[in-house]
Formats: C-alpha cells, sequence, structure tokens
C-alpha cells in the first residue's frame, strides 16, 4: 500500500482501528463492578458530602454555644 503509485486516499492501519474502537465503544464490557470499586464509588460519591456536612454542622453548633453563651455578639444584617 506504501509503495503504490495510486495510492488510495486513505491508507487503513487495522491497529489503529482497533485501538480506536477499544478507545471509544467497548469501555464498559471490560469493568466488573467488585467490591473495592462498589466501595471506592461510594467513598467519592459520599465522601465530600459527608464531609461538608459534619464540618457545617460542627462550625454552626459551634456558633449556636457562643449565642447561648453570651461570648458572641450577631452582627446585624439585612439579607440573613
Amino acid at each position: 500500500q506504501l509503495n503504490n503509485p495510486s495510492p488510495p486516499a486513505v491508507i487503513e492501519n487495522p491497529a489503529l482501528i482497533r485501538w480506536a474502537y477499544a478507545k471509544s465503544q467497548n469501555v464498559y464490557p471490560t469493568f466488573r463492578p467488585t467490591p473495592k470499586t462498589s466501595f471506592l464509588g461510594a467513598a467519592y460519591a459520599l465522601g465530600p458530602l459527608l464531609f461538608w456536612f459534619f464540618v457545617l454542622k460542627a462550625s454552626r453548633d459551634r456558633k449556636e454555644k457562643h449565642i447561648q453563651e453570651g461570648k458572641y455578639k450577631r452582627p446585624f444584617s439585612v439579607f440573613f
């Protein structure tokens, strides 16, 4: 194909075609759900949510405790 005096417009490379198919079309048949991947998926999905929930709740509880003890003056705010 490379030394043909009248070559076709596109020279097809079978290895490149197989690679492009495997990269784009054949993604999920090679994935197997295992306990490890399930745990990692749950950790990445729920981990940040739980982290920020506990951080914001602790901050809010600490602020409320200071307000009840009279150590914190709430600033006047029109929007809150």
